[in-house]
């Protein structure tokens, strides 16, 4: 054996099971409970929850801004005012077709000036897509709308007129 120790040293088999029994006693009163329910993981799950559920709501709406799926009724008016001078456009060159000599430069030159409207308007859309859209420039573009409206019924009464 060993020349520190006599064979009496040595703890017998009663007192190893004594001396480990108080061990795991000892051991088993260190442990703390299992804890059911962490509350800081609950709180900082919430708040990813919430902030990723704005997240995906900005998401969603920027894409569907971009796509056109929200359509204003400002916006509707304007694409209903499109379309109805897009359609006048078409019928202009019967107009002009149809017109005497006298009449076809004014109508030549009132055709011009809605040429030169319809760029203020695309210039005035694009700007108002970049920029923002503000009450005058609502204002200028509801204007121009009307102006050109306006060269369209000019030209409506003097075809009217002629036949």
């Amino acid at each position: 054996m060993n020349e520190l120790y006599n064979s009496s040293d040595y703890p017998d088999a009663a007192e190893k099971k004594a001396m480990w029994n108080t061990i795991s006693t000892k051991l088993k009163n260190h442990h703390s409970p299992p804890v059911l329910f962490h509350w800081k993981s609950f709180w900082l799950g919430n708040a990813a929850a919430v902030i990723l559920l704005f997240a995906v709501i900005g998401i969603y709406e920027t894409a569907s801004s971009f796509m056109g799926g929200t359509v204003t009724q400002q916006q509707e008016v304007y694409e209903g005012l499109n379309e109805a001078t897009q359609r006048l456009d078409k019928v202009a060159p019967v107009i002009l077709q149809q017109a005497n000599e006298q009449d076809r430069t004014s109508m030549e030159s009132t055709f011009s000036a809605i040429r030169e409207i319809d760029r203020l308007i695309e210039e005035l859309k694009n700007e108002m897509l970049i920029n923002g859209i503000t009450p005058a420039k609502k204002y200028n573009l509801n204007r121009l709308y009307a102006t050109k409206l306006d060269f369209y019924k000019e030209l409506l009464l003097i075809n009217r007129e002629q036949s």
